[in-house]
């Protein structure tokens, strides 16, 4: 158990990493640690449910085929799709995959994450990154210093 709890200081942005592909994780993990993220791959579904459960992430990248799952049936991407949205709101959730459509909203929408990127577009995924990130902290910005402010978060 002592595994799965992601050793941070306070205020550190934190990252879970779930992809099986080592090029695209590398890949995945560089561009965080460039964005001052603290990554921490999962090497499997059961290691990434336990992560989630210790750890508070600020970032989750997950490959819509990760530990050998499909789209259709990706278990871990079904309990952050159910999680209550008191919590959900507080993580950013990239979906990666195959037949996606990089930055398409509606896709997003339907597979209720916050950004959608196709594997295609690794090479420019800082900046992927960073707009979507940036986009999704606006919209929640009242919605989180409210909380702040009535000591709820």
């Amino acid at each position: 158990m002592a595994d799965n709890i992601l050793d941070v200081e306070e205020g550190a942005k934190t990252s879970l990493i779930c992809e099986d592909n080592q090029e695209s994780r590398n890949t995945i993990i560089s561009v965080l640690k460039e964005l001052k993220y603290e990554t921490d791959p999962a090497a499997n579904a059961d290691e990434a449910f336990e992560k989630l459960r210790f750890n508070k992430y600020d970032v989750v990248a997950i490959n819509e085929k990760f530990a050998g799952s499909t789209p259709e049936a990706n278990e871990l991407l079904k309990h952050l799709q159910t999680m209550p949205m008191s919590n959900r709101r507080h993580i950013f959730v990239a979906l990666f995959g195959q037949d996606l459509p990089t930055n398409d909203n509606m896709k997003a929408f339907d597979k209720s994450v916050n950004v959608v990127i196709n594997e295609k577009d690794l090479p420019n995924l800082k900046s992927v990154f960073k707009r979507s990130i940036s986009d999704n902290d606006l919209f929640y910005k009242v919605y989180k210093e409210s909380l702040i402010k009535l000591g709820k978060r």
